[in-house]
Order: structure tokens, then sequence, then C-alpha cells
């Protein structure tokens, strides 16, 4: 029987102790990280997609069509503007050549034959005036004399003008000979050579085999090329900083300026694709760096937006939400933080500005140096108002600190 009082007294102290304590002993006090209102740079930034591209590419097509007789470069070989690339076999456009020298000297001597021609004419002219003037001969003959001077020089203009297209004719066959040549346009390096000797080059931009020669780009400057969708262009502009992260060095990003803003969208897609928001492409120069990047490297950009004033900031994970409004008013959402005055917490409602990754602009509700409760999130969702708050670490942090 004792044995059972003794255990019952035992059991019955469990349970009354905690609630003793729980009641007697007044509020619990929650441990949280606290933090001071400060003011920080607020950077919002934009994400965007991209690729590493070459500032100076060029891709070489042929002008003339022909067989390669001989390609003077490989890849990699780094070429000087002006240089012979490639040569073409010339066989065609040097005869088409000799045949428009030809017709030239054809021309040419056709002028001398006008000349003499409109020469005779005149002395017959002058002859037949004279006859005319002494009565010898009547007014039909004189004027068949005057209309043979006209015809001549008809003829000489007409072979003068004859001259001209052969002269002209001449300087395209011997410029579509000079094409048979090519040479760079720019200083740079062979980044490309998909066509070989006896294949042929075809004068074309289609993309079709032989219309492609090789590719030159100047692999000493390189930039990004990035998408940026349409309810994001508005907030960029040209002189914004960004981070260029690269896909082979993700954890290396690499400084850059936003060189230029596209005015139009990216060409139509197609399919699904074409029922999605527009994007607009963004130019960034990129800052020296040490990486090895090639072009066509696929890249993340975050392109910041916002200016370097500082404002009066707290740490994201300080802010909370809610609804509000009453059942005949409509919900909305509103942001709360806790304060910590006295060591009590407080509700308090702030009106939001901009954000970054770490902080998040106040508005109104708060000041400079009001201290705040910044986590953990267990114990914010925990808080009311009056709840004993203890600082987790013995000194306070400022916000954004150490960021």
């Amino acid at each position: 029987m004792a044995r059972k009082l003794i255990l019952g007294a035992a059991v019955a102290a469990f349970l009354i102790v905690p609630v003793a304590v729980k009641f007697g002993g007044g509020k619990p006090k929650h441990e949280a990280e606290l933090a001071n209102v400060a003011r920080q740079e607020i950077r919002p930034s934009i994400l965007a997609t991209g690729n590493l591209v070459f500032r100076q590419e060029v891709q070489l097509s042929a002008e003339v069509i022909g067989k390669v007789a001989a390609v003077l470069v490989k890849e990699g070989d780094r070429v000087e503007r002006a240089q012979p690339l490639l040569r073409l076999d010339p066989t065609v456009y040097v005869a088409e050549v000799k045949q428009q020298e030809a017709s030239r000297r054809n021309a040419a001597i056709a002028i001398e034959r006008a000349q003499i021609n409109l020469d005779t004419q005149q002395r017959n002219l002058e002859r037949t005036q004279r006859l005319y003037q002494d009565k010898f001969i009547d007014i039909s003959r004189y004027d068949d004399a005057v209309h043979q001077v006209d015809l001549a020089k008809v003829e000489l203009r007409a072979s003068r003008e004859t001259l001209e297209q052969a002269s002209a004719q001449l300087a395209q066959a011997k410029e579509h000979l000079a094409k048979t040549e090519v040479r760079a346009p720019i200083d740079g390096t062979v980044t490309a050579v998909p066509i070989k000797i006896g294949e042929t080059a075809v004068a074309s931009a289609t993309g079709i085999a032989g219309s492609s020669l090789m590719t030159i780009a100047d692999v000493g400057s390189i930039m990004a090329e990035v998408n940026v969708d349409e309810a994001d262009i508005a907030r960029v502009a040209k002189g914004q900083q960004a981070k260029v992260f690269p896909a082979a060095f993700p954890n290396q990003p690499v400084t850059g300026t936003v060189e230029s803003v596209a005015m139009a969208p990216k060409g139509p897609t197609l399919g699904a694709a074409a029922s999605q928001g527009k994007s607009y492409v963004v130019k960034l120069h990129l800052d020296d760096a040490k990486l090895a990047l090639r072009s066509g490297m696929t890249c993340r950009v975050e392109i910041v937006v916002g200016s370097s004033a500082a404002r009066p900031a707290v740490p994201l994970q300080a802010v909370l939400s809610e609804e509000s409004g009453g059942a005949k008013e409509r919900s909305k959402n509103v942001s709360y933080v806790f304060t910590v005055v006295d060591g009590k917490a407080k509700k308090q409602l702030v009106e939001l500005g901009l954000s970054d990754d770490a902080n998040q602009e106040i508005i109104k509700g708060l000041a400079v140096g009001d201290t705040i409760a910044v986590g953990p999130a267990r114990v914010l969702r925990e808080l009311h108002d009056g709840d004993l708050v203890v600082a987790k670490k013995a000194e306070l942090k400022v916000a954004g600190a150490g960021k």
C-alpha cells in the first residue's frame, strides 16, 4: 500500500511541476538572433541567360562559283588583314577577262572608224556647201550632206558608249577574277575551315554546302549576349554593372557592363514557343578575366538594376507577411517584423521597398538603429506581442553586415 502511495505521488509531481513552472514563472523567453536596422545599398538584379561570343567574328562566303584550288591556312592560324586565305580555280574567269579585253579593243577601233567617217563627211559638207553657194547644185544635195554629218556624229557617240560598256564589263570580269582569291577582312584567328580542296564553293548565304569557306574571329575580345524577358527589359540600361557566370566556371563570375540593349525583340519562333513572351538581346562588355573563355559557352548573368544609395534595410528573413481585412473587406497581404524593446517583442507593420538577395528596404515603420528579431524562422513564427526575447548571441550584428 505504501509503495502505491509513493508511486502516485511521483506521477502527480511529474505532471504538476511543469504546469506550476509554466503558470507561476511568467512568460517563456525566446532565444532569437537580433539585428539593428541599418542603411544598406540595396542592389536588386535581373537574371538572364545567353552565350559568350567573340566581339568581332566574320564568316567568309564565296562571291563567285569555283572549285577550291588551294586552302592556305588551317584552324587556329593567326592571320592579318588582306592576307590570302584560299584560292579558287581561276581558269574560267581568266578567259572571261581576255574576252572582255578583246571586246574593249573592238570598241576602241569602232570609235576610230566613226571618227574617220565623221571627218570625211564634214569635208564633203564643206565642198557641197561651196557648190550650193555657187549655184552648181540644188538644196537637196546640200541637205543630204548635212544629214550625213549628223549621222556620223551619232555613230561616234554610239561607239563611245559601246566603249564605256566594254570597259565596265572588263572591270566586272577582273573583279570576278580577283574574288577567286579570298583574303582576310580583319586581323584575327581562323576558328573554322569547313571547306576542302576540290570542293565547289557556291556564292550563296543560305547555308547550303560550299557556301561557307571559313570563319575568322578576334579571339582576344569576348562579350556576352543574353536574352532579357520583356517584363524586365525596361529596367535595363547601358552602363549597368553585371556578373557573368560561364557554365564552365560556375563559381568564378566575371564582372561586366551593359553595352547595348536591343530596340526590337528577337525574331519570331515556331511552335509552342511562339506564344511565349518575347525577349530582347542585351550585350555586355566583359572585364579582363584569366579564365579560358570560348565563343559559344552558355552563361548566366545577374544585371544589377538598383542605385547605390544607402537605404534603411533589414535582413530578408526578418520580414513576415499575413492577410488582413475583415469579412466585408477585400483581404490583402501586409508585412511586419518583430522589434525588440526592453527584451520584449512587438509586432510592427512595415512598408517595403527594394530588395536584393540579402536585404529588404523598409520605407515606413522602422527607424535606423531599431532592434529586430531576424530568426530562426521557427522562433519568429511562435512570437507574439509581449513575448520575452533574449539575444541568441552576446553581440548584436548589423543588418547586412558581412555582405
